[in-house]
């Protein structure tokens, strides 16, 4: 069940995320994973959603929107997260980024972006999946060197 992310989901999401997540965080945050992280992703200036599975969150996504014309996607999960709960995230996901990709959406973004690590190929196959495509790798821009992927949904700026 998708329901919108609870500061509890989110502290219990933050401190037992699969590896190759925290990693993400690591890179693009430069620090550890924790309660910091829950908060800041439960005060998300746009959507925040927990994936609720066997009465356990497993997953929060969503989309930050640091101005009117951008969005930023975010996902971290838990280990536990299983291959029937990940087709449902992508599936929410696919509906939150349509929504936000209609011009006539108060919420409308012409650009909506997600970073990847550049060694994370399932992560790569997610973005793709949910329509995005690669637009530049940013070389060493990791807190500890890391190469990260710069993916992007592009659609037409709406007239103002």
């Amino acid at each position: 069940m998708i329901e919108p992310l609870t500061l509890a989901g989110a502290l219990l999401i933050a401190h037992d995320m699969r590896e190759q997540d925290a990693a993400c965080v690591r890179a693009i945050a430069g620090s550890e994973p924790g309660d910091w992280f829950a908060l800041e992703r439960f005060q998300t200036h746009g959507v925040a959603l927990e994936l609720v599975q066997d009465g356990q969150p497993v997953a929060m996504a969503g989309l930050s929107m640091p101005n009117t014309w951008t969005g930023v996607l975010w996902m971290v999960a838990r280990p536990s997260l299983r291959l029937q709960s990940w087709r449902k995230l992508v599936r929410s996901a696919r509906t939150v980024l349509e929504r936000v990709s209609d011009p006539e959406h108060p919420e409308y973004r012409h650009r909506i972006e997600a970073h990847v690590l550049a060694d994370w190929p399932q992560a790569q196959r997610f973005v793709q999946a949910l329509g995005f495509v690669l637009e530049h790798v940013r070389r060493g821009a990791g807190s500890r060197g890391e190469d990260l992927q710069v993916w992007v949904r592009v659609g037409r700026p709406k007239e103002r």
